[in-house]
């Protein structure tokens, strides 16, 4: 069996191979109407199992290769980091659609052993392992409000900075939509920002319609006047992105500087995570992504809410068709916060009535 160890340097690709993926990629893409991240994915995959093989050519493929390539994942070669328990399972599921869809092409059918194809499952035990992690903290809407406070505004890109801030506090946009939101998307008399994915890279293509959290007069100014700004001072109009690129020249004394913003949309999240970090440094905390202010905006629901209507609301608002995907996915209770709840279990004078508004929030989740 050829393994990665075994791979010669010139050997780094091959041609046959190339095709195929160029043709599941569109496959993927056209047919299964999969977003670019997922192709990207699937490709990164796939990638590694040529490196184990020694880029054999696919129709090759046999039950030794899929069971190596299995262990592989969770045997570091050398000092290689090993792999997490989530990242070996979509790899190994990845690898596996892959063939399954090989196997019905005209050329690989007499090739490809369908058999064979079942050596990528994972053990029940390890699946579990994978589909489990530990809680990842997250910030407190307190220190939300101290980081933005302490985010500087002297400056245009100071001020866009501040204003994607404040725009994640209040909705708990992803990154990636953030990033792709334009001027006419913001709704100041509504109070609403509108995910269009027309437009906007939402997950899944969804159209989001969140309405800004009421967190206080300074973090609703850092989002609305950056807005006003746009629109009365620079005259830039609905289809201008709101919060465009750096804007990048040569300054006949100091070089390269950036100093403005140009009409440009940015191409990804990057940019974003980048003021997260460097806004949680300049407030003297450790550094958060964006997404764990998704986590924030539910665990703000939690003390919040009175009533199930209520709790779906911020549901939605995070773009979730079911309260349940908010309830099992974000909003991890903190430590401090649990042992509370738990040492006062049933010492509440309301507690028949909170264990009914939990169940009618299932309930209505699962509908």
């Amino acid at each position: 069996m050829v393994t990665q160890r075994s791979r010669t340097k010139m050997d780094k690709f091959n041609a046959d191979n190339e095709r195929v993926k160029r043709d599941y990629a569109e496959f993927l893409r056209e047919a299964d109407q999969k977003s670019e991240a997922t192709v990207r994915g699937v490709e990164k995959a796939l990638l590694r199992f040529e490196q184990f093989t020694g880029f054999a050519d696919f129709g090759l493929f046999n039950r030794d290769q899929a069971k190596g390539f299995r262990k592989s994942l969770s045997t570091p070669v050398d000092d290689s980091k090993r792999l997490g328990n989530s990242t070996i399972l979509s790899t190994l599921k990845a690898v596996q659609r892959f063939f399954r869809w090989l196997s019905v092409q005209p050329g690989f059918k007499s090739k490809i052993d369908s058999n064979a194809i079942a050596y990528f499952n994972l053990s029940e035990k390890d699946i579990r392992a994978a589909n489990s992690s530990p809680s990842k903290p997250s910030p407190t809407m307190d220190q939300l409000k101290r980081v933005l406070a302490s985010m500087p505004f002297e400056t245009v890109l100071q001020r866009r900075d501040r204003a994607v801030f404040a725009l994640i506090m209040m909705t708990g946009t992803r990154d990636n939509a953030a990033s792709s939101l334009l001027l006419g998307h913001v709704d100041v008399e509504r109070q609403m920002i509108v995910q269009d994915p027309k437009n906007v890279r939402t997950k899944n293509s969804k159209l989001i319609e969140s309405v800004l959290l009421p967190l206080g007069p300074e973090v609703e100014d850092a989002l609305l006047s950056w807005v006003t700004y746009l629109r009365e001072d620079l005259d830039w109009q609905p289809d201008d992105p709101l919060f465009p690129q750096s804007q990048h020249r040569i300054d006949p004394q100091k070089g390269p500087v950036v100093d403005g913003i140009k009409l440009q949309i940015w191409s990804g999240f990057q940019p974003i995570r980048q003021i997260f970090r460097r806004a949680f440094e300049g407030a003297g905390l450790p550094y958060f992504t964006p997404h764990r202010v998704r986590n924030t905006v539910v665990e703000y629901a939690y003390l919040t809410c009175r009533t199930p209507e209520e709790f779906k609301a911020f549901s939605q608002n995070l773009g979730h068709e079911s309260v349940v995907t908010t309830l099992s996915s974000y909003g991890q209770i903190p430590l401090a916060r649990q042992r509370e709840l738990i040492r006062n279990a049933g010492k509440s004078k309301d507690l028949d009535a909170k264990l009914e508004r939990l169940l009618e929030m299932l309930d209505g989740g699962a509908k």
